[in-house]
């Protein structure tokens, strides 16, 4: 599933022409998602004008001129391609979306899902806080109130394993379980800790790590495990940089030590066992 740095990458790429953009035509062609597209998207979006797009957790959202929201979320296995020029329909299309930007030049918007379990909906502004995918969000990794003391308030009175811990999205929004793995390797801490067995240094070194992960990752466009794919068709470069996540019996790149593979709630969890405790 994409997670935070994927979903940014393909937010970036979106703001870089969904600024004041106008929706000249929209085709639906499969509305068998997760949940059904609605019936009047195509009439609600058309000739309305797209603001700059922003990220919450795992979910892109596009403003409109007219009060509203674009919501896409990717899933499993959704992409969203940006094209110029002709483009022909393939397999697991679902949305194509055309517009004109305000320097006159043509894109096409293109969300692809072969496992459908992604999501686009269209719904006014005041209803975003209260978004059945929305309003149980936690924090922000990148946000000012990611911190040590917001953590303490989560952990309280919890003995969840750290790894649970922190892909959980009314928690932290956008960690999935690639970045859980490569965080916590980062932070030197065991994905079997309990939360209530952190302290305080290792509240701050999660922060430290969370940041510096997702980052990295950002701007390395992402990780290309099984589907995600940016915008423009290119391959995310992350994977190159990984530690842990797929690395079952490879040496640590800090110790020499075997890496181990062990499943936490149905889950691949990769860990040195010496340098995470």
């Amino acid at each position: 599933m994409p997670e935070l740095p994927e979903v940014e990458t393909v937010c970036l790429a979106l703001s870089k022409i969904l600024n004041n953009s106008k929706v000249s035509n929209i085709k639906i062609f499969r509305k068998d998602l997760r949940w059904t597209i609605k019936d009047n998207l195509e009439l609600d979006l058309k000739e309305k004008i797209l603001k700059k797009p922003f990220r919450r957790g795992k979910y892109i959202l596009v403003p409109t001129s007219k009060a509203h929201i674009l919501l896409f979320h990717l899933g499993m296995s959704g992409t969203i391609k940006i094209l110029s020029g002709e483009y022909k329909v393939i397999k697991h299309d679902h949305v194509k979306i055309n517009i004109e930007t305000e320097d006159n030049n043509y894109f096409t918007i293109v969300y692809n899902d072969p496992r459908r379990f992604g999501y686009i909906d269209f719904f006014h502004v005041s209803k975003i806080k209260n978004h059945f995918l929305l309003k149980k969000l936690g924090v922000e990794p990148f946000e000012k109130d990611f911190t040590i003391e917001y953590l303490q308030k989560k952990i309280y009175n919890k003995s969840k394993c750290v790894k649970n811990f922190l892909m959980d999205q009314s928690i932290i929004a956008g960690i999935g379980n690639i970045y859980a793995n490569e965080i916590l390797y980062k932070a030197n801490i065991s994905p079997l800790r309990t939360v209530d067995k952190l302290n305080k240094e290792h509240l701050k070194s999660i922060i430290v790590a969370t940041k510096f992960i997702l980052k990295k990752s950002i701007n390395a466009g992402g990780t290309s495990i099984r589907n995600h794919l940016q915008p423009d068709g290119k391959l995310g470069y992350f994977v190159q940089k990984l530690n842990v996540y797929g690395k079952n019996k490879s040496k640590c790149n800090k110790c020499n030590n075997v890496i181990v593979l062990i499943n936490i709630n149905n889950r691949s969890t990769y860990y040195c066992s010496n340098c995470q405790r």
